[in-house]
């Protein structure tokens, strides 16, 4: 006996209404004994007669302990072996429902019910030699002890059976909650990355303005701070709309996007500011669904900002390209002689520290694409593809 050991007002698996009965049971079997004239028997058979039925009481009684309680259920089977043969086999029904609930408890081993089974049918045999049984008695409780160690090892079964299923059922809850979470906090990654080039575009393209915008303020260049400062607001409104955009892609996933017009829009806004930039589209344009539309939507955002904050002056050309199983966006622009040109898993473009081009990539593989960059021959490339 240890600690772990549960302690519960009954045997596992048992109901109120199947104590009550086995309750009743004792009752039922003791009136019965006592009607077929018990008390007109030796002594020795009354007192054996009140251990066998006590000890079914018990098992209703007592708290259930493995190994505690299982006591006086082998002592009503030993008991209910021994008074079989002098109260014609009605003594034998305590030891028999003992038997049987001794087998089929889980929390016990079986070969445990299989001794007790063994041990009372050699006691029953021995009695049976000393009182010279007839026929009817060896095979009636023969056939009880038979069927109490079938009924207790199907009991058993089916409370293994009906463990197991929970056991079952309780992982396939905690797969889905851990699913459930996988989920969330992809969905979190999507929602982030969304936020980054929403912002990355926008605010960044208005840093660079204000500060145009302050150093030609300084230098008297009214006019062209006026230039400035209405580029600056055209790109908020952009930026706003690409909120929006995000927001209504959050509410309303399947919406559909005009994939060329969006980047088209990109570039005017990246020319409005400055920059110098062209789109070309190639092959037969299909049906993309919006979160593939939306990620090279994406990527062209963060490639524009990019090229605004780390290579100003650079044209950027972008190349919209439609084949039968998937779309591409490629992206080159020149770099600087003075910034270093970084590989494909250095996260940014030249002199840029962000994580633009990672959440790209995330994005991308999240659909089955793939995404890629580096500089060849003194130019920035940047290429994403995703299946249609």
């Amino acid at each position: 006996m240890t600690d772990r050991e549960p302690t519960l007002p009954a045997e596992p698996g048992r109901g109120r209404l199947s104590r009550l009965l086995n309750i009743a049971g004792v009752v039922l079997v003791g009136s019965l004994l006592v009607r077929q004239g018990l008390l007109a028997l030796p002594l020795w058979i009354v007192i054996v007669t009140g251990v066998a039925l006590f000890g079914w009481l018990l098992r209703e009684l007592l708290p259930f302990r493995p190994w505690w309680s299982a006591i006086p259920l082998l002592v009503a089977v030993a008991a209910a072996a021994t008074i079989a043969v002098p109260t014609n086999v009605l003594g034998v029904v305590p030891g028999v429902v003992c038997l049987a609930g001794l087998i089929a408890s889980e929390s016990r081993p079986l070969w445990l019910g299989i001794a007790a089974a063994a041990a009372a049918f050699l006691l029953f045999l021995a009695v049976a030699a000393v009182l010279d049984a007839g026929p009817g008695v060896l095979i009636g409780v023969s056939a009880s002890l038979v069927v109490a160690v079938l009924a207790g090892i199907s009991r058993r079964q089916f409370r293994v059976a009906a463990a197991r299923d929970r056991e079952l059922l309780a992982e396939r809850a905690r797969l889905g909650e851990e699913r459930a979470h996988t989920a969330a906090l992809a969905e979190r990654s999507r929602i982030a990355r969304d936020i980054h080039d929403v912002l990355a575009h926008s605010l960044g393209g208005l840093v660079i303005q204000l500060d145009a915008i302050d150093a030609l303020l300084e230098s008297g260049r009214a006019a062209d701070a006026h230039r400035r400062v209405v580029a600056a607001r055209a790109l908020a409104a952009s930026g706003l709309e690409e909120a929006r955009r995000a927001v209504d892609a959050l509410r309303d996933p399947e919406a559909s996007a005009d994939l060329a017009g969006s980047i088209a829009a990109l570039v005017a806004t990246h020319r409005s500011l400055g920059g110098v930039a062209e789109l070309r589209e190639s092959g037969e344009p299909g049906p993309l669904d919006d979160a593939a539309a939306g990620a090279l939507r994406r990527a062209a955002q963060e490639l524009l900002s990019n090229a605004r904050r780390h290579s100003p002056g650079q044209p950027t050309t972008l190349a919209l390209a439609w084949g039968p199983d998937a779309a591409s966006l490629t992206a080159s622009t020149p770099l600087l002689r003075s910034t270093p040109a970084s590989g494909s898993g250095s996260g940014a473009l030249p002199g840029g520290g962000g994580h633009g081009l990672l959440g790209l990539r995330e994005r991308v593989q999240a659909l089955g694409g793939v995404a890629d960059w580096g500089a060849e021959g003194g130019v920035f490339v940047v290429r994403a593809e995703v299946p249609r």
